[in-house]
């Protein structure tokens, strides 16, 4: 009986330890406003942000830190308390890229990753209550 209670409240206590594991990717398509993207086009643009971070490459400042705003009411599942990193996703199904020379709009809409690639969410401008506050896309 000891051993058995024993038992059942570490197994308790594991599970109230436990911290939660990476997001999984959307399972279908994700939409922002009036623009929608696939699971791999998410991927490529988490892929493309981590890139740029590591070689120091930053295309009108992007990637830069995420904070999350608590007004903005979007759920970040990602492992521990950052720091989140913001790159832009371009509904034209393109890598972001932009110099001084040729500049190229960021557009509204977000993917949102840790340093390492592991995937957060996708947020977008389009809607949001403030000129630079974000929303939740649809389906994320």
């Amino acid at each position: 009986m000891f051993v058995k209670a024993i038992f059942f409240l570490t197994l308790a206590a594991s599970a109230v330890l436990a911290a939660p594991g990476p997001r999984s990717l959307p399972s279908g398509t994700v939409t922002c406003g009036s623009d929608k993207y696939s699971v791999s086009a998410i991927t490529a643009a988490i892929n493309a942000g981590v890139k740029d971070q590591k070689s120091g490459n930053l295309p009108d400042d992007y990637p830069h830190q995420y904070y999350d705003e608590s007004s903005e009411d979007i759920t970040l599942y990602c492992s521990g308390s950052g720091p989140w990193y913001e790159f832009p996703i371009m509904p034209d199904g393109s890598i972001y890229t932009s110099t001084s020379s040729n500049y190229v709009s960021p557009g509204t809409d977000r993917v949102i990753f840790t340093s390492s690639g592991t995937y957060c969410a996708v947020v977008t401008h389009t809607g949001a209550a403030s000129y630079d506050g974000f929303v939740a896309c649809k389906g994320d």
